[in-house]
């Protein structure tokens, strides 16, 4: 599931070191969620920063109506909201539960120590953000200039899980659910379930097991 543009997050996990995390597995606070709760709000756990251990979250911003936009998907080894630990600005990340999900807590500072005393990790930080910086740059042009059905496409190929890949088809998550790719793409989860219905039709796409598969040739 680790491709170059996915929307996956980087797993900063795998860049402490291996003593650190085990002390945070060891004695880190454990907080278990079920599918649907609230992991993160704004105004939660501002002094924390979560690093799941399993499970799935969605991480998004809400706008002032009320829609969600989807920041990415956040698995097993990643961070929630770790660029938090070094800005001051307010933060506005949620964070929601797509399956049980449990996370071990960790204060900021202990955090940020480590990030000093791992040179390696500015480094690794600095190319995470460059790559988001790039992402938002081709996120904004994709709602600008192209169409709905183009953005849904778009964002397939960076949902889909090769690692499940079965005859040349590879299958989007199964909790990811229509309304949340709406929101990765500015549209609405009645547009998304129509364009997904169109694009099956036309073969472009497939739907069973209750997941959508696209096909590997699809990200020649």
């Amino acid at each position: 599931m680790n491709k170059p543009d996915s929307f996956y997050p980087i797993k900063f996990s795998d860049f402490f070191p291996a003593t650190c995390i085990e002390r945070w597995m060891t004695h880190g606070e454990k907080i278990s969620f079920k599918k649907g709760e609230f992991i993160q709000t704004p105004d939660k756990l501002s002094e924390r920063v979560l690093l799941v251990i399993s499970g799935h979250a969605r991480l998004f911003h809400l706008n002032m109506n009320g829609k969600e936009c989807v920041l990415g998907i956040a698995t097993e080894g990643d961070f929630i909201d770790l660029l938090h630990v070094f800005s001051d600005r307010e933060r506005h990340l949620f964070s929601k539960a797509l399956t049980d999900v449990t996370v071990i807590s960790l204060s900021k500072q202990e955090v940020k120590r480590a990030v000093q005393e791992t040179p390696e990790l500015a480094m690794a930080i600095m190319h995470y953000l460059t790559n988001k910086l790039e992402d938002t740059i081709e996120v904004l042009e994709q709602v600008a200039y192209e169409k709905v059905e183009e953005r849904l496409l778009f964002q397939l190929k960076k949902l889909a899980n090769h690692d499940e890949a079965n005859n040349g088809w590879a299958p989007i998550p199964s909790f990811i659910t229509h309304k949340d790719i709406a929101g990765m793409i500015a549209s609405t989860r009645e547009t998304v379930t129509f364009l997904l219905n169109k694009l099956t039709q036309t073969g472009e796409i497939k739907q069973f097991d209750q997941r959508v598969w696209v096909p590997i040739d699809f990200f020649s």
